[in-house]
């Protein structure tokens, strides 16, 4: 972006005749208010850095340094992932993806359809930052349509009901900040032709009872602790976490990588009920069944939820003889190169290993004109959501044969989850990246048979 050359004063005599002027808040960033070098020069005079912020709330900026929303315009997958959308589109994906990764950076211009991301400003990098939330116009907040409007008056709204005065900013008490619904502008996510919601873990808890139960995204995403929110501010007993922790973790070196894996994995370990039901005892060669159940009963939305296209939640069993080990039965192994033994696995494909048509898969299927499954979401003109919603359960029966003779049966069961599956980064070319893909046991049982 080039920026007209005008004197100092003459351009701090104008950006205080549009703070005076405009109504405070921005529009649409395909048209800015006052001409676009006029408004990107005023929204950066707003807009701070957010380790500016460190110095008064250094815990808050620590915490959110560590967090996938600093980490969204970072993220390697996502930042190929949107210059492959925008090859495939011929550019007509345009600010779909970066929108929601990178507000400030739509908004300021800077990154058009093949931008280069080392070329972003210190604002644009900081993905979801903190003026992101506490500028934001939040009446204007549309469901899947990110944020685009802020609040231009400078002052910081949150839901600390008597916010202590300071030298750096006005503080405002906004109830709203207390509700899941100011999270539904890129928590929800339209198609790009508007046609259709890809994403709905909003929508998912507004469906769910934890409305009636008054619970928020922010009770288990941002829970609250006793302490301050400021350097010398009073200790309160409703101070929030920014870890924003989630089922995401960094894949490049990144602030605070090891906690957040450590965190994602302790999320997942206190998602979901998990019970396995056999018989114990079976005559020999004859039929029965292991039956698992999942209830989603510790989770506001469904699970998986979000990018469900990428998720992958599975449930593993291996009944095997407890003395010889000797496995008579196995679904939800992987495959020499990392992936589920489906249609997306090479060796499936190529007969080197067999289907596994007992998997019990969780996720999302994005489907094209045709019906067929496409790779890359955005494509979507359907979803098939294979997913648990809250309070829900999915039972998985697994109609097995005893052996012929007397054995001691052991049916292991694990709920696994991995935010990617290989065969994507394969796909995309980072292959690179496959050894940082980590499978998160959720939950686990072991049930014995005795074959008489």
């Amino acid at each position: 972006m080039k920026f007209l050359p005008v004197l100092p004063a003459l351009t701090t005599l104008l950006l205080l005749a549009l703070l005076s002027s405009c109504d405070k808040t921005s529009t649409d960033p395909k048209d800015p208010p006052g001409g676009q070098v006029d408004s990107i020069a005023l929204y950066r005079s707003v807009f701070t850095d957010p380790a500016r912020c460190a110095s008064c709330h250094p815990s808050h900026y620590e915490e959110w340094q560590t967090s996938m929303h600093a980490y969204a315009m970072t993220d390697p997958v996502f930042l190929t992932l949107t210059e492959i959308g925008q090859q495939r589109s011929n550019n007509q994906l345009d600010q779909f993806c970066v929108k929601c990764h990178s507000p400030f950076a739509t908004l300021l211009k800077e990154v058009p359809p093949g931008f280069d991301p080392t070329g972003l400003s210190t604002l644009a990098k900081a993905g979801i930052s903190c003026d992101v939330c506490h500028l934001v116009k939040v009446p204007e907040i549309r469901r899947g349509e990110s944020f685009s409007k802020f609040n231009l008056d400078g002052v910081r709204r949150a839901s600390i009901a008597d916010p202590e005065p300071n030298s750096f900013h006005e503080s405002e008490f906004d109830h709203a900040y207390g509700f899941s619904d100011i999270c539904s502008g890129c928590h929800d996510l339209l198609s790009p032709d508007r046609s259709r919601f890809l994403e709905t873990t909003n929508t998912e808890w507004d469906d769910s009872p934890y409305v009636a139960m008054g619970v928020e995204c922010q009770d288990c995403h941002m829970p609250a602790y006793r302490g301050t929110a400021a350097i010398g501010g009073p200790v309160r007993d409703n101070v929030h976490r920014h870890y924003f922790v989630g089922v995401d973790y960094p894949l490049v070196d990144f602030p605070g990588k090891a906690e957040t894996i450590a965190a994602v994995g302790q999320l997942l370990e206190n998602s979901v009920t998990l019970t396995v039901s056999a018989p114990g005892s079976v005559a020999a060669g004859d039929t029965f069944s292991v039956q698992v159940r999942i209830k989603n009963d510790r989770t506001g939305h469904d699970i998986p939820s979000g990018s469900i296209f990428e998720r992958q939640m599975w449930v593993e069993l291996i009944v095997r003889n407890a003395l010889s080990g000797e496995v008579y039965f196995s679904s939800g192994l992987l495959d020499g190169n990392g992936d589920l033994r489906n249609h997306h696995s090479e060796e499936v494909v190529n007969g080197i290993v067999a289907e596994d048509s007992a998997l019990a898969l969780f996720n999302g299927i994005p489907r094209d004109d045709s019906g067929q499954e496409t790779l890359f979401f955005w494509e979507a003109k359907s979803v098939q959501r294979n997913t648990i919603e809250a309070f829900k359960s999915a039972i998985i029966r697994y109609p097995l044969t005893a052996p012929g003779q007397p054995a001691d049966l052991e049916a292991a069961v694990r709920l696994r989850f991995r935010s990617f599956p290989p065969y994507v980064f394969r796909a995309i070319g980072q292959e690179a990246l496959l050894p940082e893909l980590r499978i998160f046991d959720m939950a686990s049982a072991l049930q014995t048979i005795t074959v008489n």
